[in-house]
């Protein structure tokens, strides 16, 4: 019977215990529930600040001022005097026409022009004599004009056959080799094996960008931007905006606006064709109230501002 008296007392006693466990459990955790968080370092104060930013953008690097030249008569290349990466002058010759049968012809105009001018000379000497008459003087005045200005004008024609250079520049492209066919562009030949251009001549580099229309308003020339060319990824290069274009390009419905520049300083590394990654640095000197962009939320189509405690939403105000 006593045994039986301890047992019950045993058990209602773990009973007791395991209530009371439960409970502090329970309080416990409750506690820990509602014991507010520490978000300190996760909390940034508002300040008023100026707001610093860059525009990115891809490009590409161009000649300043190209031309693709082309012969004005049509023939055989007889010489090439200069190859790609050569310097020229303006008005050197860099290349030749085959002109022998074209020389046959002035010569024809020159002894064409020498026999009106001596039969002129005759003339004139009869008219004084009062041989012929004036008419038939005037006759062989025209004829012997006429030959002058035929030779003259094959003279003129000859230097055709001279390529030179319109200006001072770097040869960038040669499309032809010794003994090719050319023709110029304006003559569409039926032979097949005719070229069209024979040199490309380059002066200076630029960079053409495409900024973005959202952008485009933020820049302005006179301002820098920082080049990576991927040729070079280790070194930025300087360049200022010198144009910016006053009509849009659209591409796959994308907006933009091409954007030129100049690079500050002379460098002879960098080959017309190159990419190139522009940053543009933006400045806004006007004091404004700065807040992180994760602070910025949305609740039901509004827009506001996530402040300790509360939202602070755009036209009215509510405790969260």
């Amino acid at each position: 019977m006593l045994d039986l008296i301890k047992k019950n007392i045993n058990y209602k006693n773990g009973i007791i215990f395991f209530i009371f466990a439960s409970l502090s459990f329970f309080l416990i955790n409750n506690l820990k529930k509602n014991k507010p968080k520490d978000i300190s370092e996760f909390v940034v104060p508002v300040e008023r600040g100026s707001l610093s930013e860059s525009i990115n953008s891809s490009g590409e690097i161009k000649a300043s001022r190209s031309v693709k030249i082309s012969p004005r008569k049509q023939g055989f290349i007889k010489s090439i005097k200069v190859n790609e990466g050569d310097y020229v002058k303006k008005n050197q010759i860099i290349a030749t026409l085959d002109n022998l049968d074209f020389k046959y012809k002035i010569e024809e105009f020159e002894l064409q022009a020498e026999k009106q001018k001596s039969d002129f000379m005759r003339r004139e000497y009869l008219y004084n004599e009062g041989a012929i008459s004036k008419q038939d003087l005037e006759d062989y005045r025209i004829k012997f004009k006429t030959s002058q200005a035929k030779l003259n004008d094959a003279s003129a024609e000859n230097s055709f056959y001279f390529i030179k250079a319109p200006f001072d520049g770097e040869i960038t492209a040669k499309y032809v080799e010794t003994g090719s066919y050319v023709t110029p562009s304006a003559n569409l030949s039926s032979n097949p094996n005719s070229k069209n251009f024979i040199f490309e001549l380059s002066d200076g580099i630029e960079i053409i960008a495409k900024v973005p229309e959202s952008d485009i308003g933020r820049i302005k020339i006179g301002q820098e931007a920082l080049i990576r060319i991927e040729a070079y990824p280790s070194r930025k290069f300087k360049a200022e905006i010198i144009e910016i274009a006053s009509r849009a390009l659209k591409d796959n419905n994308v907006t933009s606006f091409e954007v030129t520049l100049k690079f500050k300083d002379a460098i002879e590394d960098i080959k017309i064709g190159m990419t190139a990654d522009l940053e543009f640095k933006i400045t806004d000197n006007d004091e404004k109230i700065l807040i992180p962009t994760v602070s910025i939320v949305t609740e039901k189509g509004k827009k506001g501002i996530l402040v300790v405690g509360k939202i602070i939403l755009q036209n009215s105000k509510r405790s969260n």
